[in-house]
């Protein structure tokens, strides 16, 4: 599967998944996954050849600022991303490696139409 395919779909993920907060309003709570919601921000990012801005990745996960740096800290402890002197944070080749998998065993679901969207 191409770059441009999977960032696609990591940018129609994280849009589908602000379509179910949306619809679950005042009960999304529930449904948090700041981490995930960042890994799939700075996928795209890392995509169009840019990094994210802190504030980006605060109001991309609708969560309390604390708990996006608390998150930020993990995906830097884990090697998922980089943050520079600037502030800016990036996905690291693990994160990305991992992510493309992610999204190559997606694509091949969806061919094999084993994938429920």
């Amino acid at each position: 599967m191409i770059r441009v395919e999977r960032a696609r779909i990591a940018a129609e993920m994280y849009a589908a998944r602000r379509e179910r907060d949306a619809a679950f309003a005042g009960i999304e709570d529930g449904f948090g996954e700041p981490a995930w919601d960042m890994l799939l921000l700075l996928y795209v990012a890392d995509a169009e050849g840019r990094a994210a801005t802190r504030a980006e990745l605060i109001a991309g996960t609708n969560v309390e600022a604390a708990i996006t740096e608390r998150y930020i800290l993990w995906m830097i402890s884990q090697a998922l991303a980089a943050e520079d002197d600037a502030g800016a944070v990036r996905l690291r080749e693990p994160g990305r490696l991992k992510m493309d998998a992610y999204f190559d065993r997606l694509g091949t679901r969806r061919n094999d139409r084993k994938f429920m969207h």
